[in-house]
């Protein structure tokens, strides 16, 4: 599912002098957030149909198109938050207690004691998905919000077919193809190049403030 164009990043000024990587020209560079922009047009389908008592009911619908360029170059999606599994776990934990009430109010009932242990397992399950889904949010999604800057400062060239990024770090020339995981990868790379922050210690002085 793409962006819309409220949600969609901004983009960023080119450095000055910096053209295509592989052509070293400026004249076909267009910026990566106007290809995708450009590349989606919205327009209107009228029709009818049958209605309940068989008249022609007017309808009308919107239609996005994205042209293969366009969702070729869309910015990377961040991950999945774990709100969906948080629910499951939630609802299927209440229903376990719940049916967990039943079997012991009735210990014959034996459709309790079979929602006790799907419930449970369903639980289990949404806990698993939950903590899976949240170490992989803390680990990609830094990455994803720094491709997503990446993402503003790349500009496409219509002669080469190539992508220019620019930004922190040295400048790289990236395919179209698998464009949004390759940006992921160079984000992932100038993190690791950049060197680590060292907070001063603090002095004598300050420790007798």
């Amino acid at each position: 599912m793409g962006m819309t164009d409220a949600q969609m990043p901004r983009q960023r000024r080119r450095p000055r002098n910096a053209g295509c990587l592989r052509c070293r020209r400026l004249d076909q560079l267009a910026s990566v957030p106007a290809v995708v922009r450009d590349g989606r047009s919205t327009g209107t389908v009228r029709g009818s149909v049958t209605g309940r008592f068989g008249y022609d009911v007017p309808v009308r619908g919107h239609v996005v198109q994205v042209s293969a360029l366009a969702r070729a170059l869309a910015a990377p999606q961040r991950p999945r938050t774990f709100t969906g599994p948080a629910i499951g776990l939630g609802g299927s934990a209440l229903l376990a207690l719940w049916n967990l009430q039943l079997a012991v109010m009735d210990p014959a009932d034996g459709m309790a004691w079979f929602g006790v242990l799907f419930f449970a397992v369903v639980a289990i399950g949404a806990g698993w998905v939950l903590r899976a889904r949240h170490r992989h949010l803390g680990a990609m999604g830094p990455l994803v919000d720094d491709a997503i800057g990446l993402w503003r400062q790349s500009w496409y060239c219509r002669r080469c077919g190539v992508v220019s990024v620019y930004g922190l770090g040295t400048p790289a020339a990236v395919a179209v193809n698998g464009f949004a995981s390759a940006l992921v990868a160079v984000a992932q790379q100038r993190r690791q190049q950049s060197p680590p922050l060292v907070r001063p210690r603090p002095t004598s002085v300050d420790s007798a403030r």
